[in-house]
């Protein structure tokens, strides 16, 4: 009976170092080439909208559909910064009023204002829809995963616990150069 038994305990170690684990690890890989892969994408979009100063329906539409290539679904969060420069005067209107100093004003758009910018809902369709930058805005777009990978349900079902759900967190963004003109 012994021997059996540790015949059926030999069996399954083989085919966990023989199949499964050879798998999983194979899957995790998968998952690395996804976060190169999304964070490629991540940086064309962000660049484009850098170098040309405006983000478009169709730009943002063909970027989401590239990454839902993958067959991952994604959370897209787009952040635009913009800082003005106003200088102080007591009288606005008499320059020689100037304080020699200045109030620095930051305004913060999130994914939701430039959404409805980008997608009205109006009941017409319009094509010449832009979401301006102004040059020296920071414009940064943070990509998440929404659904587990098969990656982390292999590995969760080998150590029988619960994983996170985000694996492939992607962030880049940077200053709107606008070279358009």
């Amino acid at each position: 009976m012994s021997d059996m038994l540790s015949k059926v305990i030999a069996l399954l170690i083989a085919v966990l170092l023989l199949y499964i684990f050879p798998v999983e690890n194979m899957l995790a890989r998968q998952d690395d080439i996804t976060r190169v892969f999304v964070l490629n994408e991540t940086t064309q979009f962000v660049d484009s909208v850098r170098n040309l100063g405006y983000v478009t329906p169709t730009m943002y539409l063909q970027f989401a559909e590239v990454l839902s290539a993958t067959g991952n679904s994604y959370d897209i969060r787009m952040e635009h910064n913009h800082v003005s420069i106003d200088p102080l005067y007591t009288d606005p209107a008499e320059l020689t009023s100037f304080q020699h100093d200045y109030r620095t004003n930051y305004k913060t758009t999130y994914t939701d204002e430039i959404m409805e910018a980008l997608f009205p809902e109006t009941s017409q369709p319009q094509t010449d829809i832009y979401y301006y930058l102004s040059r020296g805005d920071i414009f940064s777009v943070h990509v998440v995963n929404k659904n587990k990978t098969i990656a982390s349900r292999v590995q969760e079902m080998l150590l029988m616990t619960e994983l996170p759900t985000k694996r492939i967190i992607v962030n880049y963004g940077g200053m709107v150069r606008d070279e358009n003109n």
